[in-house]
């Protein structure tokens, strides 16, 4: 199921809210939950409802073994007291790390055979001088997510961070509908507390007010701005060779905005959702496109898979504690992980790599700059500045027009940089990238092409244009096009993000006025919706 669906919208919510806050005790009101959440992802297929609650007993088995210390020595060994005591917790760590390796392999076992399978059967039957495939399998919504919560869960067990947890508040914690597919990645820290509330709160009109707009401007981004853009970029990248180098910068830049407004778009919906039902998600997105660096924009960008990646590949690797060149080589692996969750192909190696070596070079100059490290416009200061309204470091004026200026230098190349690495991303392979990039340099100028332009003549807004007579002007078929563009990055670069609009959201006339014509604007506009783009990843 999809939070862009009229079944979500119009029936699977407002039921699950009903029964929600119609309920009062806690074990009814987590069962209810977690009824909705299967339901919620079973609906796509009940093949993989099945491979969600396998991955769940798995790793809901070793949770308990690790708990309970399995493996606790038992037989007299000779010696003090003492030797005993010391020769058993060795024993007892020994065994609980073959455990939790045991079940990190076992959510890597399920995660590779669903993410490459499809890969290594096209070079299998490609070898064997086939045509298609032996056989292909569809990813299962979410399988990115939900594996690498259960083996931070896992982790976090194994290190006593976790405490006890019952089976319902972990099936709930695993498959709970508001990030199960789309992230973010939490942990049991932050959202086992949540749960044991469950039943205890009272309805905060306030907060589910303030939920409804945030789901209201999530789902403009991912329905308005995401499919709009997505359309374009499917026209383009079906016919690359026929593309124009207008064309091609236009489909890497429309790729590159389709994936920010439909990632974080269904983030901010999965927040709004869990402020409706009484309950935070960390934030997973804080204006990327604004970072001057790509340190920044990894602060910034997914900050959840940011965290999880730091804290158990990262820091298992030996983080920053044996030198400088280990520490490089950790960040570089970092990042390798990271391209390979992503997908299966050398576009995602590469993707890694360059962002790894591009992190490495700016972790340098940071270095050798020590200033850098404490820009103002980081993420320590309030977020609410764009590209063009920035401090510099103490002793220059904010009119500094030098430092204004290296600041937006800063940001645009950043920007150009992700627009490239993005376009490895949305290529089926390395060979489409290559082709992609020779129509970047090599394919001309030319008026963008009608197929990739059209994507944007809403009948709505072109019905705005025809009964003004603006479609007589010459070039009234990009007038759309361009307007979405300024529209979008307006929105990027300049306008207060979706959280940091809710932060400020007051329930009046005008806020209700704005979600109730975003809602209506986006379900009557949900005929064409595609999925979440981000799962396949």
């Amino acid at each position: 199921m999809l939070f862009q669906s009229y079944i979500f919208i119009l029936l699977f919510f407002p039921l699950c809210l009903l029964g929600f806050w119609g309920l009062k005790r806690q074990k009814l009101l987590q069962l209810w939950l977690i009824a909705f959440s299967l339901w919620f992802y079973g609906a796509a297929s009940p093949y993989y409802l099945l491979l969600l609650l396998g991955s769940i007993a798995w790793n809901y088995a070793f949770f308990r073994a690790i708990e309970r210390g399995i493996g606790r020595v038992t037989e007299r060994v000779s010696g003090s007291a003492m030797e005993r005591a010391e020769y058993g917790m060795e024993r007892d760590s020994s065994r609980k790390r073959l455990l939790l390796g045991i079940g990190i392999a076992g959510n890597l076992a399920l995660l590779c055979f669903f993410k490459y399978f499809n890969a290594i059967s096209a070079g299998w039957s490609q070898m064997k001088g086939l045509e298609d495939p032996i056989l292909q399998l569809a990813l299962p919504l979410g399988i990115s997510f939900f594996t690498f919560q259960q083996i931070g869960f896992l982790a976090d067990a194994y290190k006593g961070e976790v405490g006890a947890c019952s089976l319902m508040e972990y099936v709930l914690f695993v498959s709970f509908f508001p990030y199960v597919s789309s992230g973010p990645i939490v942990n049991a820290q932050e959202m086992l507390p949540q749960y044991r509330q469950i039943g205890r709160q009272h309805l905060d009109w306030a907060k589910f007010s303030g939920g409804l707009y945030l789901f209201a401007l999530g789902l403009s981004k991912k329905v308005l701005l995401a499919d709009t853009f997505g359309k374009a970029v499917d026209a383009g990248y079906g016919n690359v060779a026929g593309l124009s180098g207008t064309d091609a910068w236009l489909v890497m830049l429309f790729y590159t905005l389709q994936l920010y407004f439909d990632f974080s778009g269904y983030c901010d919906m999965g927040r709004g959702i869990a402020h409706m039902l009484g309950m935070e998600l960390p934030v997973n997105f804080d204006s990327p496109y604004k970072a001057s660096n790509i340190i920044e924009f990894w602060k910034r960008w997914h900050i959840t898979l940011n965290r999880f990646l730091r804290k158990y590949v990262y820091i298992p690797l030996g983080g920053n504690r044996k030198g400088t060149a280990r520490m490089y080589l950790n960040l570089f692996m970092v990042f390798l992980v990271s391209g390979i969750w992503h997908g299966a192909g050398w576009n995602f190696v590469l993707w890694g790599a360059l962002h790894g070596a591009l992190y490495l070079v700016t972790r340098a100059w940071q270095r050798r700059q020590p200033w850098q490290l404490k820009q103002p416009w980081q993420l320590k200061q309030p977020r609410q500045q764009c590209a063009a309204d920035v401090h510099v470091q103490s002793g220059t004026k904010k009119s500094d027009v030098l430092s204004v200026v290296q600041h937006v230098l800063c940001v645009a190349l950043t920007f150009l940089f992700l627009n490239f690495t993005w376009m490895l991303f949305r290529s089926e392979n390395l060979s489409q990238a290559g082709e992609f990039v020779g129509r970047l340099i090599g394919g001309g100028f030319a008026a963008p092409a009608v197929q990739i332009t059209e994507a944007f003549n809403l009948e709505e807004f072109w019905y705005v244009i025809k009964i003004l007579h603006l479609d007589r002007l010459p070039g009234s078929e990009l007038y759309l096009c361009f307007g979405f563009l300024a529209v979008a990055l307006w929105i990027v670069f300049f306008a207060r993000n979706a959280g940091e609009r809710e932060k400020s959201f007051e329930p009046n006339g005008k806020t209700m006025f704005v979600t109730a014509f975003l809602m209506i604007w986006c379900v009557v506009s949900l005929s064409g919706v595609s999925s979440f783009l981000y799962y396949r990843f």
